[in-house]
């Protein structure tokens, strides 16, 4: 019997680099086939084996036919997205187009190509929008009420998979995860970026720590859960279904803030930057986990030890 065949979109990205470095561990005989868009945005690591990389624009869908074609895979995990909520208000266009258009690039690819392949489509917690405080915690049925381009350009991506799905009977598992972070991820992120700002100050470059909105309460994971999680979803989700991933719990980010300056090695004054608020927010988005959870899932790493883990990773950059 040949080798399993796993396409990942986006496998040289933050969730997409820790998804290939755990298949490569949990199925070493498999093929990994991952996408990037240019190969300077590689950020897998060294742990990483039976692997290759296909430059590609997703965009051009007979590209991404010819690469499903090439590579026949019998899984995808499709990643591949503009991810940035804050940069899609001044990328508005270009956010909800080209998120759209990757989205029909995999799946017109998936329905004439690889029809029996297992998809699992990536939205995002961010496609529920507005909550309300006393809708936490937020099932798969909580109502769309996106409040930035991102999220629009995620919910078109989700109901495209739901439409695909129903219409020619395609394998497709759709997932909305809640905040996660990790090594690798971009300052254009809040953990990051703090942990960034924090190191900068115990280096002597940097005063103080400049936050934006420190009272959200949001639900976030470690980006190794997560894509475990991935994993068991496409292989056990049931097809047609969607499916929350997160811990279940609301943190505030003022809490976040306060561990990362408790484990500095320097004193790390605070300073609300206008810069960094986002025109409209949401006060507290957290997970109901019930479904992912009676398939065997939940969060095993600590957040302590996860942003120990993101602090190491900065000091470690020049």
């Amino acid at each position: 019997m040949a080798n399993k065949r796993i396409l990942i979109t986006g496998g040289t990205g933050f969730a997409g680099s820790h998804l290939a470095e755990y298949l490569s561990e949990a199925e070493p005989e498999t093929e990994i086939h991952l996408t990037a868009f240019n190969k300077a945005a590689d950020l897998l690591g060294e742990n990483l084996n039976n692997y290759q990389i296909h430059e590609i624009d997703l965009a051009d869908q007979e590209a991404t036919s010819v690469l499903f074609s090439d590579v026949l895979p019998d899984r995808v995990y499709h990643l591949a997205a503009l991810a940035e909520v804050g940069s899609s208000f001044t990328n508005v266009a270009r956010t909800l187009n080209i998120n759209t258009q990757l989205q029909l690039s995999v799946l017109s690819a998936l329905h004439e190509v690889t029809p029996e392949a297992r998809l699992l489509l990536i939205g995002s917690a961010q496609e529920y929008g507005m909550v309300e405080q006393s809708e936490n915690p937020v099932d798969e049925n909580q109502p769309f009420r996106p409040i930035n381009p991102y999220a629009v350009s995620k919910v078109a991506q989700d109901l495209l998979g739901y439409a695909y799905a129903q219409s020619y009977k395609l394998q497709i598992v759709r997932v909305r995860p809640f905040n996660h972070t990790g090594e690798r991820q971009t300052d254009a992120f809040a953990i990051p970026a703090f942990a960034k700002q924090i190191v900068s100050i115990e280096r002597g470059e940097q005063q103080v720590l400049k936050v934006g909105n420190l009272a959200a309460i949001r639900d976030i994971s470690d980006v190794k859960d997560i894509v475990r999680g991935y994993h068991l979803l496409l292989e056990k989700g049931e097809v047609g279904r969607v499916y929350n991933i997160g811990s279940g719990i609301g943190v505030s980010m003022q809490s976040i803030v306060d561990e990362l300056r408790s484990l500095a090695t320097c004193e790390i004054p605070l300073e609300q930057d206008q810069d960094r608020m986002r025109p409209i927010d949401v006060p507290e988005l957290v997970a109901d986990i019930s479904a992912v959870s009676e398939l065997g899932w939940k969060p095993v790493i600590t957040r302590d030890e996860t942003l120990k883990r993101i602090l190491t990773f900065w000091r470690n950059r020049e």
